[in-house]
């Protein structure tokens, strides 16, 4: 999948069952056309996480949840 420029971003925070959870105070936007991987996780409500597959260190993390769809 291609994430657009400008497209806000989330960390992840661990929460119930050790599960990842978006973290809505981690928020990035980018500022690159970025390719990634959507990943099998149960999705937060309009959020899915995904793993940046290009533009290595550009976002301090790899894993990301972004607004669905892109």
């Amino acid at each position: 999948m291609i994430i657009r420029p400008g497209t806000i971003c989330y960390g992840s925070q661990k929460g119930h069952y050790n599960f990842y959870y978006p973290d809505f105070d981690e928020k990035y936007e980018t500022r690159l056309t970025l390719e990634a991987d959507q990943l099998p996780w149960v999705k937060f409500g309009k959020y899915a996480a995904v793993q940046i597959t290009t533009a290595e260190n550009y976002l301090p993390l790899k894993i990301v949840w972004i607004e669905m769809p892109v």
